[in-house]
């Protein structure tokens, strides 16, 4: 079987994980696949690709517009004639149901964030709701994602989480007592690292040693240094860029903060529970419920609430204990998220779409 699997690039991000995680699966089972991004990093993939994935960046594509991006979408389709296009992100599935239009080549698009909240041209959300009739299926990652979609295309639809297990090499240290908090992601508003700046004045009054580590780059990277400025937090707050290798932060915190306004699937916050720590995480559309169970294995805050926010960290750095049974919690993910799993799960659209194509 031939795959092609498109997605924005090939920097650091959940969709990228994931995005590698089954072409590496299905390269295994010997599949003939090939991941198209538009952008890649100068150091290479930021997530691993067995050799015998073949990785596409076509040229020009980074700077493309949609309409260039739209013909390269569609000559790759022509030119390597998969049996299915497994598609991610809004923008990506505009693009490439668009583009396979006439070619009789299936496409299986993923939402991996919430449409409706991000801030992208309402065009996209609207032509969206348009094309995804002519998904062979569409991939969700809760059911209230799934809810959010035309009603006609919710019962051809399926809801996936992301595949997350524990990290071989990182081990999370939740009983320390360094009071480090992490919190990983791009620079963007959309994660309310302002907000966590604003909650930090609170935190380091009742817990003067505590230290935040922000990992990640993007946008808001000036306006968060002036903020961490401006709140004089620049000996407690650190913002190193993005994580060196997947997962390293796990073993450099006490608490995950996850202050995010909107998410898809956070497999940050999965990441954390699964590999038993602690977390602290808005209860943002969507995701978050779906991975936390309260006081189990993490707490969850009302968005934008910067108080909150901070009691709630607070309260786990002064509490070993409940954080030590957060920590015992993990197998509350364990199982639900295990990559074998949901890589199944993953095989089943495959060959429906297939089959019906």
């Amino acid at each position: 079987m031939k795959i092609l699997m498109i997605q924005g690039g090939f920097g650091a991000g959940g969709a990228e994980k994931v995005v590698a995680m089954i072409a590496a699966y299905r390269a295994q089972l010997g599949n003939d696949v090939t991941v198209m991004g538009f952008d890649m990093p100068e150091s290479g993939s930021y997530f691993p690709y067995p050799e015998d994935v073949q990785l596409l960046v076509p040229d020009g594509a980074k700077s493309g517009s949609p309409f260039a991006r739209l013909k390269m979408i569609r000559q790759a389709i022509r030119r390597e004639r998969p049996d299915v296009v497994l598609s991610f992100l809004t923008k990506v599935n505009v693009l490439s149901l668009a583009a396979a239009i006439g070619t009789g080549t299936p496409v299986v698009i993923s939402e991996r964030n919430n449409p409706r909240a991000q801030n992208a041209h309402p065009v996209w959300r609207h032509a969206q709701n348009l094309l995804v009739r002519r998904a062979a299926c569409a991939v969700m990652q809760t059911e209230r994602a799934r809810a959010d979609l035309p009603s006609s295309v919710q019962g051809t639809s399926v809801v996936i989480p992301n595949p997350c297990a524990p990290h071989e090499t990182h081990k999370a240290a939740p009983n320390s007592v360094k009071n480090r908090m992490v919190a990983v992601g791009r620079l963007d508003k959309q994660k309310g690292f302002d907000v966590l700046l604003h909650a930090m004045v609170q935190i380091i009054q009742a817990v003067p040693e505590a230290k935040l580590t922000i990992h990640g780059e993007g946008p808001e990277r000036a306006h968060l240094e002036e903020l961490r400025s401006s709140l004089s937090l620049t000996d407690h707050v650190a913002l190193p860029g993005a994580s060196p290798t997947p997962g390293s932060w796990l073993s450099d915190a006490d608490v995950l903060v996850m202050p995010s306004r909107f998410e898809g699937f956070p497999n940050v916050l999965a990441e954390a529970t699964v590999n038993g720590l602690p977390v602290v995480s808005t209860d943002c559309d969507f995701g978050p419920r779906e991975i936390i169970s309260e006081g189990e294995n993490g707490l969850l805050v009302p968005v934008d609430d910067s108080e909150a926010l901070a009691d709630n960290i607070i309260r786990l750095l002064k509490d070993r204990d409940l954080r030590t049974h957060m920590a015992d919690a993990a197998a509350i993910n364990r199982d639900r998220l295990a990559p074998s799993q949901i890589l199944q799960d993953w095989d089943q659209v495959i060959a429906r779409a297939t089959k019906e194509s």
